[in-house]
């Protein structure tokens, strides 16, 4: 009896032993399909997440060469304008210049007349600039030269002086007088020229009763601050975020074709370094232009 005793301890221990392997084994088995599978997930993700790098550089390729080719059709096309302009502008001051020298000749004196014609060479001059500025946007090493900043912001609003004074639009300027800048002065001048003209329309557009302009500048830091505001109403919130998109324009089509903010924050912050922002404040809309000091 006590061999059978024995021999069912020695069973079932064998027994025991016998299923703990199995139970190990079973659980080897089990640890080897989990790594497994996690190996193969984690390669699966690091497959996934490299075609996504892979498709991100494939996007920003082609939006690279998107714009490129935008600007190079930009160039183009600036460049075909630049040639039918200059003959008529050349004609314009060709004219002035005539009518100045009749005016001479027979004597005849008039401040108003000097005046007008003063406006048109401003006009001319500022037009034949344009053209230059717009296609040495496009150049990679342009010229930066030194400027006061309240000369140029006087000389933006000299340019519209005429249609703001017929229009019965007032200005009102708070300029730092001692602001001096190192950039490229005649882009920032299409800016302000744009600016204003922006907001003249939005002057005349609502009829705005004792429409006013008013210009301040400042230096904050290693930055000049100017703002352009109006009292023409304000933006609609539901334009604010769409007013530097290219085409989108609250006036007429006959009007405006949306381009010139748009252009203008292009020129800000792709070639002047800064920044270009409206808000609504008070009775009207803000603009507010942070170009920052650069070194000579």
């Amino acid at each position: 009896m006590s061999i059978f005793k024995n021999f069912d301890k020695i069973l079932f221990m064998i027994t025991f032993e016998l299923f703990l392997e199995i139970i190990i084994f079973m659980l080897l088995i089990i640890i080897f399909a989990l790594s497994k599978y996690f190996y193969k997930e984690k390669e699966e993700i690091k497959l996934r997440t490299q075609k996504q790098i892979e498709e991100q550089k494939i996007q920003e390729k082609e939006k690279l060469l998107s714009e490129r080719n935008k600007f190079v059709s930009m160039r183009e096309m600036i460049e075909n304008i630049a040639h039918q302009w200059r003959q008529p502008l050349s004609q314009i001051n060709s004219a002035v210049l005539l009518v100045d020298d009749l005016l001479f000749e027979k004597n005849i004196k008039s401040i108003d007349i000097e005046e007008k014609l003063l406006e048109i060479e401003s006009q001319t001059e500022y037009m034949s600039k344009t053209i230059d500025d717009f296609k040495n946007f496009f150049e990679p090493n342009k010229e930066k030269k030194p400027f006061m900043m309240h000369e140029l912001l006087q000389k933006s609003i000299y340019i519209l002086k005429g249609n703001l004074k017929y229009n019965d639009i007032s200005v009102e300027t708070n300029l730092n007088n001692t602001l001096k800048c190192f950039g490229h002065p005649s882009e920032l001048q299409q800016v302000l020229v744009a600016i204003l003209n922006n907001a003249k329309d939005a002057l005349l557009q609502n009829k705005v009763k004792n429409a006013k302009i008013t210009i301040n500048s400042k230096k904050i830091d290693d930055s000049i601050i100017i703002t352009i505001c109006d009292n023409a109403g304000g933006i609609d919130n539901a334009f604010v975020k769409k007013i530097f998109d290219p085409y989108f324009t609250t006036k007429h089509k006959s009007q405006g074709t949306g381009l010139g903010l748009y252009i203008s924050k292009l020129i800000v912050e792709e070639s002047l370094n800064g920044e270009l922002n409206v808000e609504n404040i008070g009775d009207g809309a803000c603009f507010e232009i942070i170009q920052r000091l650069a070194n000579e």
